[in-house]
């Protein structure tokens, strides 16, 4: 239990700055989109082509940003299924949005650089590129019910700075670039303020909730599908590879282990709000799952041995 409590403790003052994105929002009027656009357009890019061009490649890393892609439809589909059958309407997009649209870019981030070393968050870093590309074709579909437009998705896509970033690293890496020691100095600086902004936007995004809207139901089946089934098809594929594909080590597996487990993106409300697909629930959820995420994470990673 020593370690659940280490763990616990080091994640504290994440939610600190998530409080602080809270107060900033509430209070001092900060809006949500200028941090999230500073995040985004300015730092992210920075931090991601800095850790992409010392990354040691191997071909199988190919796979990951696909795994993540795969998972986050079969659960998107599953619980669009399950809500459909329960309540019938828009709810049901929405479900399956928190269901499978984690946060770990924002929240997930943060956490890798806390446990993990620079070639491991390297990795974490190309595997996000599955959530990316599902958050932009899958779950538009998601929050446009169904009116699916191909050039609407690519655009997304398109606007995505962390993808031009990859690129460029990758690049930059088969060239055998090596960064100036200037650049280290300062990229670092860039990491830090991409943890404090990444974490205060989170806590932004819930400030703009005018009431909470508790629906025990629809917590407890997207609590199931986030929590549960996500890392659950994670495991198996795990041991999948453990026993018949052979494709991954150990740090590998704890990486995906760990994007599995992060709370559903704070992206959801604005989705929601945008496509009137009850936003005040969506916040709510995202809300409660984010300070759930505080004891489920230590425990998870406690109790799956993640090192």
């Amino acid at each position: 239990m020593s370690v659940f409590f280490s763990l616990l403790v080091n994640l504290l003052p994440l939610y600190i700055l998530i409080g602080m994105g809270f107060i900033a929002a509430r209070y001092l009027k900060v809006d949500r989109q200028s941090l999230a656009s500073l995040a985004i357009f300015m730092f992210m890019p920075i931090v991601v082509f800095g850790f992409v061009v010392k990354l040691e490649f191997q071909a199988s890393y190919i796979m990951l940003p696909l795994i993540i892609f795969l998972v986050s439809i079969i659960t998107g589909l599953v619980f669009l299924a399950v809500g459909k059958k329960v309540y019938g309407d828009n709810t049901a997009n929405l479900m399956a949005m928190c269901c499978s649209m984690g946060n770990t870019g924002y929240f997930g981030l943060p956490l890798v650089f806390l446990f993990f070393d620079e070639q491991q968050t390297a990795v974490y870093i190309f595997m996000m590129l599955g959530g990316s590309v599902y958050e932009a074709t899958f779950g538009y579909y998601l929050a446009a019910r169904g009116a699916f437009d191909v050039k609407t998705s690519l655009k997304k896509l398109a606007k995505f700075p962390a993808l031009y970033a990859i690129t460029a690293g990758f690049i930059a890496n088969g060239l055998g670039y090596k960064p100036p020691e200037l650049f280290e100095t300062y990229w670092a600086y860039f990491k830090g303020a991409y943890v404090v902004l990444g974490m205060m936007i989170v806590g932004a995004a819930l400030a703009n909730i005018n009431k909470l809207v508790f629906g025990p139901r629809f917590m407890a089946l997207v609590f199931l599908g986030k929590f549960v089934a996500w890392p659950a098809l994670i495991y198996a594929f795990i041991a999948f590879d453990n026993a018949v594909l052979g494709w991954y080590p150990q740090d590998i597996h704890n990486l995906i282990l760990i994007m599995s487990l992060v709370p559903p993106a704070a992206n959801i409300a604005a989705f929601a709000a945008q496509m009137n697909l009850k936003p005040e629930k969506a916040a709510t959820t995202i809300l409660v799952s984010t300070v759930f995420a505080l004891v489920y994470i230590p425990a998870m990673i406690w109790l799956l041995n993640i090192q």
